[in-house]
Order: structure tokens, then sequence, then C-alpha cells
């Protein structure tokens, strides 16, 4: 089956009166890993871009988060012709073989969100994961010791163990944690779904009522740690990732203490506009690591991040601002892949 795939592929890539040259215009694909309100916010700078810089971008995903689905998705991209594609590739050393036949077939393929460092996709874009999980940590500490709670027990979740950046995210928090009085728990397997995530946290935090916080490493947890948190009357303190909006109303309302959020809006709309520029620019393709920043929330900066996050137009502003600003040269400013740590 996978001969016969690749053999299509390479009638693909033969036939040049399909790409950008033949005077037709730019079709980009991009791959979600699946859907739900993070991934929404990719889809949504992925087709900004489209918008901005006049091509056609197509964004798609499974509604679970179901790696063979992904993958089937992303070879009917190449079937389809799209001139270049953009794949969150969880987890990576699935997906080295999809992207290979891919490039073989003369698709130029490009990542984000998550790695693939085994495959020949020439660029990813994403955050500095360990770093980030230094920083969560950094901000940990202080929340907990704003709380009156100097030593204790700290779970972490992972929705996907064994995806790199997420390893990475709990290698960075753990470094970050050193020197503390804190027990840090391995990463308990906590599921991308959401009614199992909640579950999977319920379950912890009846096992574990004394902890002193709950640290989830998924765009999934800290709402259902803060609703579970809410319906319990629990008093862990709340860590986690990005910058959903009930994420951020759950900072706000005091529920949740800390998020650390890695520009979903960048990582679909930088990836597009690399793509756009070498297809249709001519500019050589970026790679290496296009670092797209993270930004730490907390109770003292949350009513900033909410009104960008809850008002299209203020976030598209934002966003173009910034990009003008941050992003001038993306060639340049990458950076070489980040190695494990």
């Amino acid at each position: 089956m996978r001969r016969a795939l690749l053999a299509a592929f390479l009638v693909v890539g033969c036939d040049t009166s399909s790409g950008p040259a033949a005077g037709k215009p730019v079709k980009v694909g991009y791959v979600l890993h699946g859907l739900n309100s993070f991934t929404q916010v990719i889809k949504k700078g992925a087709e900004q871009a489209g918008k901005d810089l006049g091509v056609e971008v197509e964004v798609t995903g499974p509604a679970g988060f179901v790696p063979t689905e992904a993958i089937a998705m992303f070879e009917g991209m190449v079937q389809k012709r799209k001139a270049g594609l953009v794949v969150v590739p969880q987890p990576g050393e699935v997906w080295v073989v999809p992207i290979r036949q891919a490039v073989q077939a003369g698709v130029p393929v490009v990542t984000a969100n998550v790695t693939s460092l085994d495959s020949p996709a020439s660029a990813w874009f994403g955050q500095d994961e360990y770093q980030s999980g230094v920083l969560l940590a950094t901000e940990l500490r202080k929340q907990l010791e704003a709380a009156g709670k100097k030593e204790g027990r700290v779970v972490v979740g992972m929705c996907a163990p064994g995806v790199r950046v997420l390893a990475d995210r709990y290698a960075g928090f753990k470094k970050g944690m050193e020197g503390s009085r804190y027990e840090i728990s391995e990463p308990f397997d906590v599921t991308p779904e959401n009614t199992s995530n909640y579950s999977a946290w319920e379950n912890l935090g009846g096992k574990y009522k004394e902890m002193a916080a709950a640290v989830g490493l998924c765009s999934v947890d800290i709402p259902n740690l803060a609703k579970l948190k809410s319906r319990s009357g629990a008093t862990w303190v709340i860590a986690g990732y990005d910058l959903n909006v009930e994420t951020l109303e759950a900072i706000k309302s005091g529920v949740a203490q800390v998020t650390v959020g890695q520009h979903p809006y960048l990582q679909g709309y930088l990836p597009v506009r690399a793509l756009v520029e070498h297809l249709r620019d001519g500019k050589p393709l970026v790679k290496g690591w296009v670092d797209v920043g993270t930004e730490v929330v907390t109770r003292q900066n949350v009513d900033d991040l909410l009104l960008r996050e809850k008002d299209e137009a203020k976030e598209k502003q934002w966003y173009a601002d910034h990009v003008g600003k941050t992003f001038k040269d993306l060639a340049s400013q990458a950076r070489p892949f980040p190695k494990a740590r």
C-alpha cells in the first residue's frame, strides 16, 4: 500500500504543470494533529496568512488526535497537488515516512508545534519547549510561595506521553523546580481527549488530595483542572500551558494561577508565509527552527491577553504588528533544530 502511494506521489511530483510556475495560484495545505480550541487558533493564523499573501490555504485535521487519520489527510493533500504542506507531526516518529514521501514527490514540507527531527521537513516553527518548562516552574514557585505552600507534592499530567516537545517541557519544568522543597511527580498520562482528560485529573485529584499544585503540559488541562477545583473545593495551585479563553478566564478568576502561551497563531501564520515566500517569491526555503516565543500569564497581566484572544480584530492587529517587528526575515532568524535535553 505504501509503495503504491509513493508511486502516486512521484507521479504528482513529476507533473510540473500543476505547480505555481505554470501560472496557477499557490495552494498550501496545513494538517493539524487534531481539532480543539487550541488548534483553532493555529488554523486562524494559517488562514490569515493566506488572506494577507493572496494564496489558497486549506487547513484540516482529525476530530480526535488520531495520527493515522492525520496521515491519511496529509497524503490526500499530496494527491490534491498542494504546492507546499505544513503539518503538526504528532508523534514525530510516525511522520518520518509520510513526510519523506511527500518531499521525494517534490512537495516542500515544514512543521509546527511538534517536531519530527528525523524527517526531511526543512523547518520547525515552535517555542523553546525546554525553556518554557523552566519559565513555568519559576512562576509556579512564586505562586506557591504566595499561597503559603512552601513544600508538598506537585502532580504533573502529560496528555501524550512520549511526544518529544512534552518531554522537553517536563524536563525544563523539573530543572526549574530544582533546589525547592516540592516533590515533583513523574508525568501521568491524562490523555488529549477532553472528557477522558477530566476523568484522569479527577482520579489524580482523588488520589493526591493534599497536593500543593497540579501542572498540566497540554492546552486541555487547565480548563478541566479549573472545573475540577471549583467543583471539589480543592485549594491546590494550577499551572499549565496555552492561552485558550477558558484558561485565561480561569486565571482572571483566581481559580488557576499561571499559564504559558506558545503563540499558536504564529505557528499557523509563519510556516505558511515561509512556503509562499519560497514557492511564489523564489526565496530559499527556511531551514531550521524558528522560535515563535513564549508568554507567561498570571493574574497580573491576564486582562491584556484576554482582550487580544477574545477580540479577533484586536488579535489580528496585534499579530500583524508583532510579525512586522519581530519576523522580518524568517531565513535569517532560523536556528539549528533544538536538541534533546
